[in-house]
């Protein structure tokens, strides 16, 4: 009885390792396996095609665009962020100034401008690198000579004012709600400024 496969192998899995092992018919061969059908004149056999390999890029257009809170999605926003950054980093030197020349409790008072003048900086920056990822921290030159403190008081009272608006604005406009939160943060903060200013005026 003539034999064409194994009992519970495919037969199609059969002859296809069976011819891989046994190229050639021989007489001795229990195994008889169907005739293959010769490709048709000129044409070329067929090869399997494998899959296209998926790329994935670092850095791509759109990695992080589903972030709302301080993602990629608010790089618009960079330009703004380093010059806020850089009126920080200033005033924090100006009221440095400002302290030493200031006596008393005065000086203390404006010590603590200072201190948090740097902080609105560092939140400025941090924002900036969960944004950009980049760290912008650019050196910050000596404060120049300044005005008689009555007058330098008097003009960092005016730009305490200036910079609690250009926060508020600034927040009314984001659409970023991290971003939101923290100018109106900065905002409340600068307007305190004003009025310590005006308190240390009181004293001197």
């Amino acid at each position: 009885m003539e034999q064409t496969s194994i009992p519970g192998v495919d037969r199609e899995v059969f002859e296809r390792v069976w011819r891989r092992v046994m190229p050639e018919e021989r007489g001795d061969c229990p195994f008889t396996l169907a005739e293959q059908e010769e490709p048709a004149a000129g044409a070329l056999p067929a090869l399997a095609v494998p899959a296209a390999p998926q790329v994935v890029t670092l850095g791509q257009a759109d990695e992080g665009a589903d972030i709302s809170c301080l993602g990629p999605a608010s790089a618009a926003y960079g330009t703004a962020l380093q010059g806020y950054i850089d009126d920080e980093l200033a005033d924090w030197r100006r009221y440095q100034a400002l302290a030493r020349r200031t006596p008393g409790g005065g000086g203390r008072m404006l010590a603590a401008v200072a201190a948090d003048e740097r902080r609105h900086a560092k939140k400025l920056s941090t924002a900036y690198f969960l944004i950009s990822g980049v760290r912008y921290w650019p050196d910050v030159r000596a404060a120049q000579p300044a005005a008689p403190l009555h007058a330098a008081l008097r003009e960092r009272f005016w730009e305490e004012q200036r910079g609690a608006a250009s926060y508020q604005a600034a927040a009314e406009e984001a659409s970023d709600p991290c971003l939101k939160e923290l100018f109106s943060e900065l905002a409340v903060e600068e307007e305190a400024h004003v009025w310590t200013i005006r308190s240390v005026l009181e004293q001197l």
